[in-house]
């Protein structure tokens, strides 16, 4: 069971049309609309912000439009096909060929984002988006000659959006700014230094500068380099070089069909004028274009050869507008400079002449592969993985799984990073379940035919312990849910392991499984909290947690001990745990808690530590607990690692942990002491969870628990292998002391913020 298929806006920004159009299922529907792009290239003296300005404005001003026409409102994906040198983070490298000015740093999707609030901004380079349109051909390199020049390659063999040969920031194959005449630049008095600071004038509009070049008889790029690729073969390229070859040569000009269209006057040659020259055979113009492709014959044949290539796809208004003669002037290239040697050995002229495809839809290439690149994203879903015996995580796509009859498909929305993930990360628990993380928040998206109550849009949390076996846990030995999409089963359902939860609820609501772990725990250590002494050591937030739960619970003192001074300044300072109430894990720990409760001791106590320190918390602990005090191995243990009890005795907490042993023990410090233990949390505890969470959340509800303040990161899917490598060796997040960092699959790109803190009514 699924909604109604999504309509995306997809848009196309060239640089002399800008279209955009609505996308389903990876293909356009409906009407295309387009606009002609603000540029300078007619008009220098326009300052780039106002041109970038009125570009924006009006993208967003038909999107909204096309956004209306698309049928139910709501968040959509708009995808960009940009013009421009531009990462897959939507800023840009190089946009001296759209804008006649670099703009380096120009964040397009920010921008855009900021205009659309109801979009998830996607942004590709054009070139890279227009690949995605042939896909069908399998293996092959896109080559694009417009306002500029670039080449993509583009291979289906591989997975997701690796299919396109880009770097990690999506860059790459940006071949027109590469020099292709080097010897000529070396022979200028002072060498490629002096072509380098003419290229950069000319390219700002002076004149004597390119009046220079032109005695040079050297063209240059809007990027600024002189004798580049895209200076010979761009469309603006062969422009220029039209007009100078007129100038130096007006007899040839005057014999010319383009002489008569251009009224005499090379300053009036246009592209038009041109192609309408070239396609009357004009042997002007013929050898104009020879001499705008040789060039670009060696690249192509380069890059075949290099990457072994069978097949290069031409698109882009200037080659596709002068039509045939471009064509067969490229085509004639190619022919005299393949060599039968290495990659191209025995060829048939039939192989030779198919190199070059030329597709007969290449005006809507952009677009309809930008439809085509969200569509396949919609098919594939990211993960991060942990490979095994390693310390990182790793962001890799896989297919979207299908959903069976008695399966449901989640999509997380919120899930946490917690301690057990980071010992798994760092090899202390030998765990290996490839994806990692067991805390969510989770969208039903799709429900089998077999499954009864759940429906798409409803929101759940997921019980990882298995209810049956204290083995199999979601996260452990089992892939968790750092990953876009996930299954579960009939038999989850029928396990109560499914919990839903509030539609509004917010990122703090990952807390839910460690918080119902936290309530089982009290249970089990008493029935009734108010009026009695607590000490919690360990200032994670599962500690911060026990301390939340105790004085809701209405404890006459709440003292938390750790380690970690840094730990709990930052718990003081997001407002969890009194400032007078934290005490460090000491050997004056005992001292302080018998200060705090007029001399009588801890009734009460939970040890939730890291790692193994466990044992050693439990050695500075037995001094601080009255007698006939509850203790809770809650975290810090192994089995294996006794613990010393009093009359030289020890005590196995691997039984205590697994909640099926209970032991009174003598004090080592005098008294007695009831040990017990517990691992997560059972279907009752998440329903008693659920409830503790959600009172206050409406005005006329009694004060709740508010766990905001435990959220100290919200992070996206992609930064969380860079956060959790800084917390292994740091234990820090951008610097920062952390507490829960919680990735938001809303999030787009790289982000690492500081969450917001919005405390309900009436928290304890």
């Amino acid at each position: 069971m699924t909604g109604e298929p999504v309509r995306d806006v997809v848009v196309d920004v060239g640089g002399t049309w800008t279209r955009l159009a609505l996308a389903e299922a990876g293909r356009l529907v409906g009407e295309v609309v387009r606009f002609a792009t603000p540029n300078r290239r007619d008009r220098p003296e326009l300052p780039v912000d106002a041109v970038r300005t009125a570009l924006l404005d009006r993208i967003a001003e038909e999107a909204d439009r096309l956004h209306r026409r698309a049928g139910p409102t709501g968040r959509r994906e708009v995808g960009v096909a940009f013009g421009a040198v531009v990462t897959a983070e939507g800023v840009v490298r190089d946009a001296s060929v759209l804008w006649q000015a670099r703009s380096a740093g120009y964040d397009v999707r920010a921008a855009l984002g900021a205009r659309l609030p109801w979009a998830r901004v996607t942004v590709l380079n054009d070139v890279a988006a227009a690949a995605w349109h042939y896909r069908r051909l399998g293996r092959f390199a896109l080559l694009t000659v417009s306002t500029g020049v670039a080449v993509k390659v583009f291979d289906d063999r591989l997975p997701g959006a690796a299919r396109l040969l880009v770097d990690p920031a999506g860059l790459g194959g940006e071949i027109g700014h590469v020099p292709v005449e080097p010897n000529r630049l070396a022979a200028l008095p002072g060498g490629p230094a002096t072509a380098a600071r003419l290229g950069r004038a000319a390219a700002a509009g002076d004149r004597s500068a390119r009046a220079e070049l032109a005695r040079l008889d050297l063209p240059w790029c809007d990027c600024g380099a002189v004798a580049d690729l895209c200076a010979y073969s761009s469309g603006p390229a062969v422009l220029r070089a039209a007009v100078r070859r007129a100038r130096r040569h007006p007899d040839d000009f005057a014999g010319s069909i383009l002489h008569r269209l251009a009224d005499g006057d090379p300053g009036r040659i246009d592209a038009g004028a041109l192609a309408e020259a070239a396609r009357s055979g004009d042997a002007f113009v013929t050898d104009l274009l020879r001499g705008a492709t040789r060039h670009l014959a060696v690249a192509v044949l380069q890059v075949c050869a290099q990457l072994g290539l069978r097949t290069v796809v031409v698109v882009g208004g200037f080659a596709h507008g002068v039509g045939p003669p471009w064509f067969a002037a490229l085509r004639g290239w190619l022919t005299e400079l393949c060599v039968d040697a290495g990659w191209f050995s025995g060829w048939t002229a039939a192989e030779r002449d198919g190199l070059l495809h030329v597709p007969a839809d290449p005006g809507r290439a952009t677009l309809a592969g930008m439809a085509g690149y969200l569509g396949a994203r919609r098919d594939e879903v990211r993960e991060l993985v942990k490979p095994i015996g390693e310390s990182r995580l790793v962001l890799t796509t896989a297919s979207r799984p299908r959903c069976g009859r008695e399966q449901l498909l989640l999509r997380p929305r919120y899930a946490g990073l917690c301690g057990t993930d980071l010992e798994i990360l760092r090899g202390a628990r030998g765990l290996e379940p490839g994806v990692l993380g067991h805390e969510c928040v989770a969208e039903v998206v799709e429900v089998g035919g077999a499954i009864s109550g759940p429906r798409p849009g409803d929101l759940v949390t997921i019980n990882p312990n298995h209810p049956g076996d204290d083995y199999l846990k979601l996260g452990h030995n089992v892939p968790g849910v750092f990953r876009d999409l996930l299954v579960t089963d009939l038999g989850a359902l029928a396990q109560r392991q499914l919990v839903g939860v509030p539609r509004g609820c917010g990122p703090e609501w990952v807390l839910l499984e460690p918080l119902a772990a936290v309530l089982r725990a009290h249970r089990l250590l008493a029935e009734d909290w108010a009026g009695r002494d607590v000490l919690v050591v360990g200032a994670g937030v599962l500690g911060l947690l026990h301390v939340a739960v105790a004085r809701a619970r209405g404890a006459r003192t709440v003292t938390l001990a750790a380690r970690s001074d840094r730990r709990l300044r930052a718990a003081v300072h997001r407002g969890l745990p009194a400032p007078d109430a934290v005490l460090p894990l000491d050997s004056g720990l005992a001292a302080g808690v018998r200060s705090v409760t007029a001399g009588r001791g801890a009734e009460l106590a939970v040890l939730a530590v890291a790692g193994n320190a466990g044992p050693a918390a439990v050695e500075l602990s037995w001094p601080a607990l009255a007698d006939a005090a509850n203790l809770h191995l809650f975290g810090g243990f192994r089995p294996g690692r006794l613990l010393r009890v009093g009359g030289g005795a020890t005590l196995d907490p691997g039984p205590v942990r697994a909640g099926r042993d209970r032991q009174v023990v003598p004090n080592p410090a005098g008294g007695r002491c009831t040990v017990v233990g517990s691992r997560g949390g059972r279907a009752g505890d998440f329903a008693a969870a659920r409830e503790l969470l959600s009172t206050g959340a409406e005005p006329d509800d009694p004060p709740g628990l508010d766990l905001a303040p435990l959220v100290s990161h919200l992070v996206s899917l992609p930064a969380l292998p860079g956060v959790a490598t800084e917390i292994l060796d740091h234990g820090t997040v951008a610097g920062r002391a952390p507490l829960r960092v919680v990735v938001d699959f809303r999030l787009d790109g790289t982000v690492t913020a500081p969450a917001p803190v919005a405390t309900r009514r009436g928290t304890p």
